[in-house]
């Protein structure tokens, strides 16, 4: 049986061009999940009428295209109100930034060792993971994931956090407990053991 030069070409090369078929897709791959740009020690400052009004400090930061998100490592941030009063303070691990249609950063997620303070109200929030709606205004955490909240004498502890950014509003869906410190004898009371 005589096999023509051509046909033992094919069946030679076609084990060749298909491994670099699969070479091209898995390039795309990479391609697709690398970040758009990368920026180490990274310092930002937003400012509305000359006043600083945000700003962020991080040792690195990823953009991504598909989808549009940012994360940021080792985040440190402040939000400043109209008069330079520090309104909010925070820190995590790791900060997502996601955006929804044409609202930029529309929500952040906040995950790691999560702490969330507004001064002014004298109130601190800690969690492993929070995820914050700033189109909506409400602050969350997972359902199965421990929030210690604290505000002045109270400090309460429960899974499945939900708040309002402005006002007193709050709700923890299970595992609650806490304390009471008052100011009349320094004594502590139980809340909800």
């Amino acid at each position: 049986m005589e096999v023509s030069l051509t046909k033992l070409a094919v069946i030679l090369l076609f084990p060749v061009f298909s491994s670099c078929s699969l070479n091209y897709e898995q390039n795309a791959a990479v391609e697709s999940s690398a970040p758009q740009f990368t920026l180490r020690t990274a310092s930002f400052f937003r400012y509305e009428g000359n006043a600083v009004s945000f700003s962020l400090d991080s040792p690195r930061i990823e953009q991504y295209s598909s989808p549009s998100v940012t994360y940021v490592e080792d985040a440190v941030f402040s939000s400043y109100s109209e008069d330079g009063t520090l309104e909010a303070k925070g820190r995590c691990k790791l900060l997502g930034i996601g955006r929804a249609g044409n609202k930029d950063n529309s929500e952040l997620s906040f995950y790691g060792a999560v702490v969330m303070e507004q001064p002014e109200e004298g109130m601190k929030l800690e969690a492993d993971a929070l995820k914050w709606n700033r189109t909506s205004g409400r602050v969350a955490s997972p359902e199965s994931s421990v929030t210690t909240m604290t505000k002045d004498g109270l400090t309460l502890e429960g899974k499945g956090f939900s708040a309002r950014e402005r006002g007193a509003e709050f709700s923890f869906s299970s595992d609650v407990s806490g304390f009471i410190i008052t100011d009349d004898d320094g004594t502590s009371g139980e809340a909800g053991r």
